[in-house]
């Protein structure tokens, strides 16, 4: 039975998915204009908020560091860097960030049906590993998303790990955030993980809510110490949960 109710959310979700993407697609083709509109109702509100909560059924505990929240609030974008554990995740950063967000995401997502579309006119910034052109474009167009007011979220271990353990950080969008004189805030989500692990269809019902903190801002031009530093702020905050 529990894997009958799994199997039929995953399905759900997925359509669900669909159709968001689709209306954003539509939206923003007619409307040119409206990715604020888009990313603030379709992603966060109908699409996010309302999966999260009442078809994965996960109740979210978010917290911000002070620092942080004042940055949300002066409207100076930021690049989010978090641990990444399972295809929700997108999810979870739209329904917890108070912010509007977009993505830095592989080449590949531009050719996915739908989402690659919607991705593309809200301000992701595509990279492709190699690809020196591909990187100065993503360069201008994270400064052009971020002088929007716009936070950018990366997951810099580089792919969805089923292990606590956090990853060690790749340095790609360190380099964005490095060239753009961006602030990284360092963020350690919990418990999507068990919901809808990796390499794995359905959707299982949360046994706790699922756990979001957002760290203090790390400022610096130097590559190297920014990946470091938001490393060792993303597992203190992990840290602080397990006192």
């Amino acid at each position: 039975m529990k894997l009958a109710v799994g199997f039929f959310r995953s399905v759900f979700t997925v359509l669900y998915a669909a159709f968001w993407c689709g209306a954003a697609v539509i939206t923003l083709i007619l409307f040119p204009n409206s990715s604020e509109f888009v990313l603030t109702k379709f992603a966060k509100k109908y699409w996010s908020e309302f999966l999260m909560k009442w078809i994965v059924g996960a109740e979210l505990d978010v917290k911000l560091h002070p620092e942080t929240e004042e940055l949300f609030k002066s409207g100076r974008g930021a690049v989010l860097v978090s641990n990444h554990s399972s295809y929700l995740d997108i999810n979870l950063a739209f329904a917890s960030t108070p912010t509007p967000i977009v993505f830095i995401a592989k080449a590949g997502v531009k050719k996915v049906p739908l989402l690659g579309g919607a991705n593309e006119r809200v301000g992701t910034v595509f990279v492709e590993r190699g690809n020196i052109t591909m990187a100065k474009k993503a360069i201008e167009k994270l400064e052009t998303t971020l002088k929007t007011g716009r936070c950018v979220l990366v997951y810099p271990e580089g792919s969805r790990f089923e292990t606590n353990e956090i990853q060690p950080f790749k340095k790609g969008g360190f380099h964005l955030a490095s060239n753009a004189g961006a602030p990284v805030v360092p963020v350690y989500q919990e418990g999507m993980g068990e919901i809808l692990p990796p390499h794995t269809f359905i959707i299982k019902k949360p046994s706790k809510p699922v756990v979001v903190r957002f760290g203090k801002p790390i400022y610096s031009t130097n590559v190297e110490e920014l990946r470091d530093k938001s490393f060792e702020a993303v597992k203190e905050l992990q840290a602080q949960l397990r006192v």
